[in-house]
């Protein structure tokens, strides 16, 4: 064996890497929300004035470029059964919402998702529709979570308004 033979690294036929499943992809779709809910809800009542809260604003960005990327992956994958084209139509729905602008259209998207929530479940009635339900119902009401963060007309709106949040300045009678 001469030196040069010696030096040739050898090249090994190996077989591509599957792509990812729609459903795997789906489970790490499901793993960016909590991120992507808490930074939105530390951003909550910021108007955009303040730059020491630039980091929470990075943070922010960032958590939803994680759940954008995981929806954009599960959308171009080939489904493989009428459960991942369920997950897939959860994902464009996510995308729906992180292109919108218009708060109507978010609106009418939350209400269709409280109301219609039949419209995304898998079908089917055995044990393995029941557990993937599951897990769109769990992205399903993170969505609700996250449209409700700035909604005035939420529940939680008892909770901002009680005496410890009185306007008046100054010392009370």
């Amino acid at each position: 064996m001469t030196t040069a033979n010696h030096n040739v690294k050898k090249f090994e036929m190996k077989p591509p890497a599957a792509a990812a499943s729609v459903t795997a992809l789906f489970v790490g779709f499901v793993a960016t929300l909590p991120a992507l809910i808490q930074t939105e809800r530390d951003l909550c009542g910021y108007s955009g004035q303040d730059p020491a809260v630039d980091h929470w604003i990075t943070a922010a960005d960032a958590a939803l470029a994680q759940t954008r990327a995981a929806c954009e992956a599960m959308i171009t994958a080939p489904p493989l059964d009428e459960a991942e084209r369920a997950f897939q139509a959860v994902a464009r729905l996510y995308m729906r919402v992180i292109r919108s602008a218009d708060p109507d259209e978010m609106a009418g998207l939350r209400a269709d998702v409280r109301l219609r929530r039949w419209a995304w479940l898998v079908p089917g009635e055995g044990a393995g529709a029941r557990d993937l339900n599951l897990w769109i119902g769990a992205a399903l009401d993170a969505l609700e979570f996250w449209l409700s963060l700035e909604d005035p007309f939420d529940v939680r709106v008892e909770d901002w308004d009680g005496p410890e949040l009185d306007s008046d300045i100054g010392p009370s009678a």
